[in-house]
C-alpha cells in the first residue's frame, strides 16, 4: 500500500495502532494472539447462533405458512371485490386519441346491437 503524501496529511495522522504501543515484538505478538483467540471464540458463537436460528426457522415455518395462506385468501377476496389497499379503485387515464375513441364507440355500438338482438330472441322465443 502506498504511503500518503505529506501534502494530504500531517505527520501525526499517519501513525498506526502498532506505533502507538511501545512497539516491542512480544507486545505485538501478544496482541495478535489475543485477536486470533477472540476471532475463534466469535466464530464458534456465530456457528451456534446460526444453528439456533435455523432450528427456530424450521419450527416457525408451519405457522408462518398457514398465516401466509390465510392472508392470501383474504387478499384474493378483496381483489375480487375490486377494492384496493387504500379503499379506492384505480382511476383510468382518459383516452384522447380520436382513432381509439372512434374504435371504442364502434365496438360499443356493435355490443349494444348484439345485446339487443339477444333480448329480442329471448322475448320471441
Amino acid at each position: 500500500m502506498a504511503q500518503p503524501t505529506k501534502s494530504r496529511r500531517g505527520r501525526g495522522q499517519r501513525r498506526s495502532a502498532a506505533t502507538k504501543t511501545n512497539g516491542s515484538a512480544t507486545t505485538l505478538l501478544a496482541q495478535v494472539s489475543e485477536l486470533v483467540e477472540e476471532n475463534r471464540t466469535l466464530t464458534r458463537e456465530n456457528k451456534q447462533l446460526t444453528s439456533i436460528i435455523a432450528r427456530v426457522g424450521l419450527a416457525v415455518r408451519p405457522i408462518t405458512s398457514r398465516a401466509v395462506q390465510a392472508n392470501q385468501s383474504v387478499g384474493s377476496s378483496r381483489r375480487a371485490s375490486g377494492s384496493k389497499a387504500n379503499g379506492h379503485r384505480r382511476q383510468r387515464r382518459r383516452i384522447t386519441d380520436p382513432a381509439s375513441l372512434e374504435r371504442r364507440r364502434a365496438a360499443l355500438a356493435k355490443a349494444r346491437q348484439v345485446l339487443a338482438e339477444r333480448r329480442a330472441t329471448r322475448k320471441a322465443g
